[in-house]
């Protein structure tokens, strides 16, 4: 035997805590050559490292150590390659996982940066928009509790939603409520979809491509003024109402805590007016 190593300089060697080892021990999947009986120190030889190096391989590629234990213990080159395949299968799916993880995220925070840079408040302006598909759930809605148990709800459901949907959540209201000066409730929840989301379900909405009339606020969207300015601007450019105002929170009191950073969007599709 040329080299003995304690646990500790094992440890050290393959940068892993010793607690991992002596649980390695405790089930049988990589045992001290040498257990001094007076003492209890385990002990390794150089002998091992190649049987550490491929655990710790393995280990690394995902493979679960019920695995590997049956690997070290027997095992055929056609075994070994059989499992690396199907962990490069498990592997891929992860990575595409986290790159899809990873889309959302540059998504959102192109949005608020975007957002940071929006300093009119109170002035509608026209704008096209692509088709943005929407989970919608039609109801009487007048506070954020019944907001969030509709949303509970979806998430069990349909697990495309993303568990974090700051900015993604907003809410409908009908032309004829606003104009009658009722915004102390709403009529329909919706969550917008990620782009290539591929889902099936009967509250799947399309939000259609078109013109749309935009205003953005520092409040909560229920001031009836910033509505009044839309109706008005839609005169004045020829449009009139093709659907409900759409109401969103793109910047709310989780993300800032600061009062001028807050951003409200409120649209509206519309149609060329007398079509």
């Amino acid at each position: 035997m040329q080299n003995k190593f304690t646990i500790g300089q094992m440890a050290k060697l393959y940068h892993i805590p010793v607690k991992t080892l002596r649980y390695y021990d405790e089930i049988g999947l990589f045992q001290p050559f040498e257990v001094d009986k007076q003492t209890g120190y385990r002990y390794y030889c150089s002998e091992q490292f190649q049987v550490l190096d491929t655990i710790w391989y393995l280990r690394t590629m995902g493979v679960p150590l019920k695995e590997i234990k049956k690997k070290v213990e027997h095992s055929t080159v056609d075994d070994f390659i059989q499992t690396l395949m199907e962990y490069e299968k498990i592997n891929t799916m992860k990575m595409n996982e986290l790159r899809k993880m990873n889309e959302k995220l540059q998504a959102k925070i192109k949005e608020l940066k975007e957002a940071k840079q929006i300093h009119i408040v109170h002035k509608p302006t026209l704008s096209f928009l692509p088709e943005r598909k929407v989970i919608e759930v039609k109801g009487q809605f007048q506070s954020l509790n019944d907001i969030e148990d509709v949303l509970r709800k979806l998430k069990k459901k349909i697990n495309h939603l993303t568990p974090v949907m700051v900015g993604k959540v907003g809410l409908t209201v009908s032309v004829e409520r606003v104009k009658e000066g009722d915004l102390n409730e709403f009529e329909g929840v919706y969550i917008f979809l990620e782009e290539n989301t591929d889902i099936t379900h009967d509250r799947l909405v399309t939000f259609p491509k078109g013109a749309y009339v935009t205003i953005h606020t520092r409040d909560e969207g229920r001031n009836q003024s910033d509505y009044n300015r839309i109706l008005s601007y839609m005169d004045e450019v020829g449009y009139e109402p093709s659907g409900p105002f759409l109401l969103r929170q793109i910047v709310d009191s989780f993300i800032s805590h600061q009062e001028n950073e807050r951003l409200t969007e409120i649209q509206i599709p519309l149609r060329k007016r007398g079509v």
